[in-house]
């Protein structure tokens, strides 16, 4: 019981705290190595991370492993919710208890990676082809963190979006969730272009119940977007995935403009967190030459000069 009171007073202040930091960096996986996410800390341009997703497949992860997979993020000074993918209901419940044990302030079900590899599993956005398994899911892992604070991140719909409203609904009230994350596309949409951001996402939030934070994400490009989603379709907050790295100064920008002379505009953001990362010592599992280049296209873009000097640099190296 005393357990209980903690986690549920833990999740309240949680929940206060994303409806007034409101913006949240997108999980990449692939793309938050370990010294990229600890030079983002040195500068202190987030102070929450959502976490790329921990597989939990074979067995549930030991707590040293998962220490070790959060560390970068510094769950001793930030806000960091642990990402969890799987489809073993018993294994992803205790993979969160000990998320929680283990420094995160909360734990996300992945519900939304369209990988294909990620889907032929079931796993990812193969949750939406099974509603009532995920339910399933859902409930074991709310009963396990006893009110720690529990968000999913989702697409709407597997191959339509025809049947979102009704996956949302089974899904807030299988077990205790405070957040959905809502991509407005569906998994088999991947990554292209389509239209009805707004009208999918408004569908999405009516059928949820207000006591859940709702946050929209998919193509936001900066804060004044997001604030402006947030207005318009009543979201509680939004999540910005590659446009962040583009202007890595944003966030700073925007929710502490008391630093606004450190990193003034996005050209001088990009060109910080760079400098920073060009000091970083190349070590397996923590930033390579490949890590490198690929965020150097990331930040600048793939047409810049930094990518394609960086990819010449290292040619003969990878």
């Amino acid at each position: 019981m005393q357990f209980y009171c903690f986690s549920a007073i833990f999740c309240a202040v949680m929940k206060d705290f994303l409806k007034k930091y409101n913006i949240l960096v997108a999980p990449m996986e692939g793309v938050m190595r370990p010294g990229l996410i600890e030079v983002c800390n040195d500068l202190e341009l987030t102070p929450v991370w959502v976490t790329p997703f921990l597989r939990v497949s074979e067995s549930v992860p030991k707590e040293k492993e998962i220490k070790k997979f959060l560390a970068p993020f510094a769950p001793a000074t930030n806000r960091v919710i642990l990402q969890i993918m799987g489809v073993d209901k018993d294994k992803l419940a205790e993979t969160a208890l000990r998320g929680m044990a283990c420094g995160a302030t909360g734990i996300d079900l992945n519900c939304g990676c369209p990988s294909h590899q990620v889907v032929r599993h079931g796993a990812g956005g193969g949750m939406l082809k099974d509603p009532d398994r995920t339910a399933r899911i859902i409930e074991a892992i709310s009963q396990k963190l006893s009110g720690g604070f529990f968000s999913i991140k989702t697409r709407l719909g597997f191959d339509s979006f025809a049947n979102s409203g009704h996956i949302l609904k089974l899904w807030s009230s299988a077990g205790q969730v405070d957040m959905f994350t809502l991509h407005y596309r569906t998994v088999q949409e991947g990554y292209r272009s389509v239209p009805g951001r707004e009208a999918r996402l408004a569908a999405a939030c009516a059928v949820l119940p207000e006591h859940i934070l709702r946050f929209g994400n998919g193509d936001i490009t900066d804060p004044v977007e997001a604030e402006k989603l947030c207005r318009t379709l009543r979201l509680d907050g939004t999540m910005i995935g590659r446009a962040f790295w583009h202007d890595p100064g944003m966030l700073v920008r925007h929710f502490e403009p008391e630093r606004l002379s450190q990193m003034p505009d996005a050209r001088c953001a990009r060109q910080l967190l760079w400098d920073a990362l060009q000091q970083l010592p190349f070590r397996k599992n923590f930033w390579s030459i490949g890590n490198a280049i690929e965020t150097s296209g990331l930040i600048f873009g793939a047409d810049s000069i930094q990518f394609r000097e960086m990819k010449a640099r290292f040619s003969t190296r990878r």
